[in-house]
């Protein structure tokens, strides 16, 4: 079985009535698009972002490739829409915000990104992009985080940009092959997060 172009996995906790109507409009004949659910995941044993959200959207390389071949504009638009209120709707849950527990020093006070939600996206040589959501604030603008993050990597599937672009240091192996990036909510840009410094 192949697998999806866009997914949307959730933990079966959850209500499922936030993630019906996920698919519709995705799905056509070119795009396999796929929501499920899962079980709780229990104990991790793991630095916090490396910790699989409740809700993860998942987007494949061949998505683009579609894309920039035959889609147009139109599917696009129609994936930003769906992420951008998946977004909002995750974490506008209340008490969405998993509890961590660990020993001292283990567990950072200060992460301002969700483990309720994150989106990751295939990038080259086996990688994976995860997009690092903010925690709820009332600055905070989700559709403009997703947008900020589908134009880079549209620009980045077309060649207009490479990893060093985003500040990312391409003598390092990403860990579990992910590249964790963030949206400067100053500069509106994509940015390279190095988890070793973050730890």
């Amino acid at each position: 079985m192949s697998k999806p172009d866009i997914a949307l996995i959730y933990e079966e906790s959850l209500p499922e009535d936030l993630f019906q109507d996920f698919k519709e409009g995705l799905s056509n004949d070119k795009i396999k698009v796929s929501v499920e659910s899962r079980p709780p995941s229990g104990p991790q044993a793991c630095l916090e972002w490396f910790i699989f959200p409740l809700v993860a959207a998942y987007i494949s390389k061949p998505y683009f490739e579609a894309f920039f071949g035959e889609m147009g504009k139109d599917h696009y638009a129609i994936l930003k829409k769906k992420l951008s209120e998946t977004t909002t709707k995750v974490m506008s849950q209340p008490k969405i915000e998993p509890v961590l527990y660990g020993t001292k020093g283990k567990i950072s006070k200060n992460n301002p990104y969700t483990l309720a939600f994150a989106i990751y996206a295939e990038a080259n040589d086996n990688h994976r992009f995860k997009l690092l959501i903010p925690k709820p604030a009332d600055d905070n603008n989700y559709n403009e985080i997703i947008e900020i993050f589908l134009e880079f990597l549209s620009e980045y599937h077309s060649g207009l940009k490479e990893l060093s672009a985003i500040g990312f240091d391409e003598n390092s192996r990403p860990p579990s092959g992910l590249i964790f990036v963030y949206v400067n909510p100053a500069t509106k840009t994509i940015e390279w997060l190095d988890h070793m410094k973050s730890a």
